[in-house]
């Protein structure tokens, strides 16, 4: 347990997963490690309450410009929350790629037309491989994460 000296002489003990308040802004996190695992201190996660904490912290800090001990310090936090959900979530199905990308299409608002002349092919063609009529060839994955900033392995 952490020791921490108070001002009467006396001495308190904290316990090791102790979890302090995350500072009101980012100019107020720690800037070292150590400093960081008093915040909270990085261990293997085994509920959902420490799994919430941890991902608190990391969407906390994702974004900024970190230096060498914040990013260590992320990083840690983000493989103990990714070991963490690959033992105790389920993964998602993978859908066929026309299926995918019907539905990401739809989620982001752009119609089958507009995704065929993005990627430069006609309308029935774009309706055909949304279909699943027809099979996806690389120009059509190349472009598309090109164009939608997608993972290519999610059209294949």
């Amino acid at each position: 347990m952490p020791i921490t000296p108070r001002t009467d002489g006396k001495t308190t003990f904290e316990p090791m997963n102790a979890t302090k308040p995350i500072p009101s802004s980012f100019a107020k996190l720690p800037k070292t490690y150590q400093a960081l695992c008093r915040l909270h201190l990085p261990r293997t996660l085994h509920d959902e309450s420490e799994l919430e904490t941890v991902t608190e912290i990391i969407d906390f800090m994702a974004g900024h410009s970190l230096n060498g001990d914040q990013a260590d310090y992320l990083e840690t936090l983000s493989e103990l929350a990714e070991a963490y959900e690959s033992a105790n979530h389920d993964t998602l199905p993978t859908l066929p790629p026309d299926e995918f990308l019907t539905a990401h299409l739809e989620n982001i608002g752009m119609s089958a037309a507009e995704w065929g002349k993005r990627i430069g092919i006609d309308r029935s063609t774009a309706s055909r491989l949304l279909r699943g009529e027809r099979k996806f060839n690389t120009s059509h994955i190349r472009k598309t994460a090109e164009v939608l900033g997608l993972e290519p392995s999610l059209l294949i």
